[in-house]
Order: structure tokens, then C-alpha cells, then sequence
């Protein structure tokens, strides 16, 4: 079963236009799972109409804890089976189910406990999107006015075509495929970062402590139509953004000078 995770905050008429990302279907071994940030009749109603689950509790967490919440969720209410997958997916990617499958068989046969796939920014799949990249360190916050990213990415152009998978360091929590026993031994999540860098923060752990490095699929593509918010530097998000990397840069010195077993509970923080 794959089990797919989204959050919505104030996304309602962009899931309902995109059909949940592509992946309203029938087929029994996939299930949606949508947690409401900011209650929407219109969304509750829609996943009502097409068996989709929803809830609405708890609004106001955070990007992982939300996640966290779902996780925990569907283990009360169907539990997981060995070979599932717990899919984290932004309500702006659209993909078709056919690409889902095919990337959690692979990831199956693989043996594979951490995976994503090619985003694209536009349409017409000419825009890559940045969604895998090389861990933040200290020289990062050097680098980072001059280069304007805060971590550097890998060619995609240099990987195009190849139809085997290719480890990378972190992938975009836009679209990361786990299995129920990595997420769970990971704590799922880090709480204690409201916005930003739970992705970055989470594949490192899952590289460092559990020897499971992001597994990248440049054949299979999804859209990812990102709003990038913290590129305002005056708004809230930039501020989320700039405490984030600081937190994770802080963390990442920290792990690297102690004996941290980077197992944690998903409602703690580091």
C-alpha cells in the first residue's frame, strides 16, 4: 500500500483543480491522506465525494509534525504492512499514479528505504526544479550572496537519461518516498523546525545514523509549481528560513562533534 501524505494551507482550490495532484484513482493499493491546516468546507466536501481521508484537527502545526500527525494516524487506523511506503507530497506537485507505482516498485526491489524523483517547474517539463541537493555546511552562509542558493545542487542535466537510480544527499520535502520502518526509526520529522530544513534535516540523519542515502529517479517526473515565499527577505517566511538553516548548520556541527544516535521521538525535538 502506499500511503500518501499531504498537507494543505489554504490549498483547497489547487488540490480540487488538479484532482489531488493527479492521483484521484481507484486502485486499491494507493490511499490519500490530507490534513487541513486551514479548515475548508469545499476541501472536506470534495474529499468526502471521492473517499479521500481528511481531517482538519489540530490545525496550525508545523510542515513535519503535520506530517508526523498523519504518520501516526494512519498506524492507529490501518497500521503499515512490510513493503509500504509513506509518500510526503506538497498539494502544488502534480503526478500520475502510474510514475507513484513505478518509483515505490523500484524503491521495493531495490530494497530502498529513501527515494524521490525528477521535478520539473512548468508544464511542458523544460524547467527543472532544484529538488536535490548537496548538504548546507559553514561555508554555505559565505557563498550564499554570491551564488544565491544556500546549498548547492546537482547538474540534472549531467544525470539526464539514466534510467538507474542516483544517490544524492538531500532531496526537497516536496516529494520524499519512506518506508514505515525508516520513518518511524527516524522519529519521522524533527518537530522542532516549523518550516524549512525538516527535509534537509531528516535526510542527513537518515544518512549519518541509518546508512540510507536519498535514491533519485531522473526518468520519472512529477510538476512541482513552487511559491518559493521566503525569497522575500522582509517576510515571515524569510525568517523562518534564515532560523532554520541556522538551527540545522548549529545541529549538523553538533552531530558531528558527539556520539548522537539520531534516533529520536517524533514529538521531541534534538
Amino acid at each position: 500500500m502506499i500511503h500518501v501524505a499531504i498537507i494543505s494551507h489554504g490549498h483547497e482550490a489547487l488540490l480540487i483543480d488538479s484532482k489531488i495532484g493527479g492521483l484521484l484513482t481507484e486502485h486499491e493499493d494507493l490511499t490519500i491522506w490530507i490534513k487541513d491546516n486551514k479548515p475548508a468546507a469545499n476541501l472536506k466536501a470534495y474529499c468526502a465525494q471521492h473517499q479521500v481521508f481528511y481531517t482538519d484537527a489540530d490545525a496550525g502545526l508545523g510542515f513535519g509534525e503535520n506530517n508526523n500527525y498523519l504518520f501516526d494516524l494512519i498506524q492507529k487506523k490501518s497500521g503499515f504492512q512490510a513493503d509500504d511506503i509513506f509518500l510526503v507530497m506538497n498539494p502544488d506537485i502534480t503526478v500520475t499514479a502510474e510514475t507513484v507505482f513505478a518509483l515505490t516498485e523500484k524503491m521495493q526491489q531495490s530494497g530502498q528505504a529513501l527515494a524521490t524523483l525528477n521535478l520539473y517547474r512548468d508544464l511542458a517539463m523544460t524547467v527543472p526544479d532544484k529538488n536535490i541537493r548537496h548538504f548546507p555546511g559553514m561555508l554555505s552562509i559565505i557563498k550564499m550572496p554570491l551564488v544565491n542558493t544556500f546549498s548547492e545542487t546537482y547538474d540534472k542535466d549531467r544525470i539526464a537519461g539514466v534510467l538507474e537510480d542516483i544517490p544524492v544527499e538531500w532531496a526537497s520535502g516536496a516529494f520524499l518516498a519512506f518506508t514505515p520502518a525508516l520513518y518511524e526509526a527516524l522519529g519521522g520529522f524533527d518537530p522542532d523546525y516549523f518550516m524549512y530544513f525538516e527535509d534537509v534535516d531528516i535526510c542527513y540523519r537518515a544518512r549519518r545514523f541509518h546508512q540510507q542515502a536519498v535514491h533519485y529517479y531522473p526518468h520519472l517526473k512529477a510538476i512541482h509549481t513552487a511559491a518559493h515565499k521566503n525569497r522575500n527577505i522582509f517576510s515571515k517566511h524569510a525568517l523562518w528560513f534564515f532560523h532554520s538553516f541556522s538551527k540545522f548548520l548549529l545541529r549538523r556541527y553538533l552531530r558531528t562533534n558527539s556520539a548522537y544516535s539520531g534516533k529520536k521521538s517524533a514529538s521531541s525535538p534534538t
